[in-house]
Formats: C-alpha cells, structure tokens, sequence
C-alpha cells in the first residue's frame, strides 16, 4: 500500500512542545530570556501543576498520555478549539493512557490527575491558552510564511515519489524504516493501516511529539528549523533559495549527494565539504537512514556512495 502522508498545521502541539521545555529549565532548549517570558504568562498554579508530570529529567523520553489532546489534527487544527476540547471535556481516557504507559503502578506526579481528570484538563487548557495568548500566538503568526514553505517541501517530495526520503529527513531523533517509525534508535511504533499525519513545530530542535493512541491516524510534530526565532519580535527570516534539492533535505545533505559522484571516505567528504568528520557522519547517517547513501568496504577502508535512489533524486531536482 502506498504510503500518502497528511501535512496540517496544529498549533497546540507547539505550544506544548514550547512549554514543556520552558518547565524543564536546563538552559539547553530554548533561551533564557524565552523560557521566563513563557512561565510569566502561565497565570495559574494549577496549569503549571498540570504540565509538571509531563516534565522528564534530561536524557529521558517524555511520557505524555494521549489525553493532552483531545482531538487528533487529521486536518488544520485551530488552538481555539484544541483548548476549547480540553476545557469541556472529562477526560475519562486520562486515567486509561497512564495505565497503557505505567501499568497499574502510577506514578506519585500523576495521581492528583488521576483522580481528578477533568480538573486536570480545564487546568492544562487554561495554561495552554495563557501560552497562546501571550507569545504563542504571535510566534505562529510570524512562522506562518515558513510553516507554509515546509509543507510546500513536503508537497513536492510526495509528488515526487519521494516519500520515504521525506518520512526521514523530519528529525535526527526519528527516522522511518519497513512501515514504522524509529524514535531515538529505541522505540518502534508500527503504522499499520493508519494515515501518516505530519505537523511542523515551532519548538526546541529537538523536540518531537508522536501521537500514537488513535486507531485511525499517527500524527508525528517535529521541529521547523530555525523556527525558535519565531518567538523573537524580529520573526523567523524565511530563505527563497534557487537551489531546489538544498531546499528538500538541506544545504550540507544537498552537497553530499553531488559529490558522491564516485564513493569516499568519511574523512574524504568531510574535507570536501570543509567540515569536521563527526559533521559528515551525522549527515550521512540521516541520508543513509532515507536510502540515499549506503557504506560499502573496499579492502580496508569503509566507503560512502550514492544508491540509485539517490542519484535519481539529484536528477529529479538538476
């Protein structure tokens, strides 16, 4: 069955994205001076406490029960009436996706949720909709030139047959491999017969949110790059670039891929691309993740080459 993943624009997955990190105080995700403009405008103790379980330590995969939202973005999605769904719901699958996620063994963070769901709801919708009406809304408005470039990306890839590079150029954290999705080489969710939902984020580089609880669709949030500076008043700059490939996978990947016209080695790319080996490494396992590249050994040393997949996506865009 072929694969046709949805683009949509959802702005709460943002914004919980944003604020998690905002909560996480490490200093690495997002600046400073954003982080203490995000926890001024959380009015409510009780909005705060309802995000605080959603909080992991570095190093550890955030475990967010699927009730945070209510109403899967199978389409645009408004914040309106993402928090609108929260403020009125009861939130009875609450307690069911902490079961699904600990086992009968909850947590201590989560047991005042638990026990009262819907408080727990109304509060996460009300710390939303001080996030949205403070910066949030803004940012989104500002990135909206950007977001609309990413999903001409993904327009274009799918046209192109592309799909598979495109499932694995979204995010370093995530790749696609045999119909599931491979989070941080640990975790494999299998897509089944499920639509493929793609939302672009204005959040931390490394943020990701996979949606997985809804039988219909898998909805996967992953970064905009740069899109951090949205939330600056100066905006989030958007770059017309003539080169089309650049566009679709980035300018290093981009470059990569033409001069493999014949296999190097690593320390050969990364001296042509005038850049440190770890950089090209990295590069070129997400291309390998896609299947643009693949290592082969001739005699002693490890060589990287183009496959025929990727040479005729250099064609497809020359």
């Amino acid at each position: 069955m072929a694969i046709e993943p949805r683009s949509v624009l959802a702005p709460d997955l943002s914004m919980l994205s944003v604020t998690l990190q905002a909560l996480l105080g490490d200093g690495k995700g997002i600046p400073k001076l954003l982080r203490l403009r995000l926890l001024a405008v959380m009015h409510t103790p009780a909005g705060r406490a309802a995000l605080r379980p959603m909080v992991a330590p570095p190093g550890q995969r955030r475990q967010i029960p699927s009730a945070v939202a209510p109403l899967t973005p199978v389409s645009d999605l408004s914040m309106e009436t993402q928090v609108d769904a929260l403020r009125s719901n009861h939130n009875d699958q609450l307690r069911n996706n902490l079961v699904e996620i600990f086992g009968d063994r909850i947590p201590p963070v989560w047991r005042a949720a638990a026990e009262q769901p819907a408080r727990w709801s109304r509060a996460l919708g009300d710390a939303l909709a001080d996030v949205w009406s403070g910066p949030g809304r803004d940012a989104w408005s500002r990135s909206r030139a950007a977001l609309d470039s990413e999903l001409r990306r993904q327009e274009s890839l799918v046209g192109r047959a592309a799909t598979h590079t495109l499932l694995n150029t979204l995010s370093p954290r995530i790749r696609f491999d045999r119909g599931a999705f491979v989070l941080d080489e640990r975790v494999k969710v299998p897509v089944g017969n499920r639509k493929i939902v793609l939302a672009p984020m204005i959040s931390a580089p490394d943020s990701m949110v996979v949606e997985n609880s809804d039988p219909v669709a898998i909805v996967v949030g992953y970064p905009l790059p740069g899109a951090l500076a949205s939330w600056s008043p100066a905006g989030l700059p958007v770059r017309e670039s003539s080169d089309a490939l650049a566009t679709v996978i980035g300018h290093v990947r981009a470059e990569i891929l033409r001069r493999l016209v014949l296999p190097m080695s690593m320390s050969q790319l990364a001296a042509e691309l005038n850049c440190a080996p770890s950089t090209a490494t990295h590069h070129c396992n997400t291309l390998e993740s896609a299947g643009l590249v693949e290592r082969i050994r001739q005699g002693k040393s490890i060589l990287v080459r183009r496959t025929s997949r990727g040479a005729s996506l250099v064609d497809i865009f020359t």
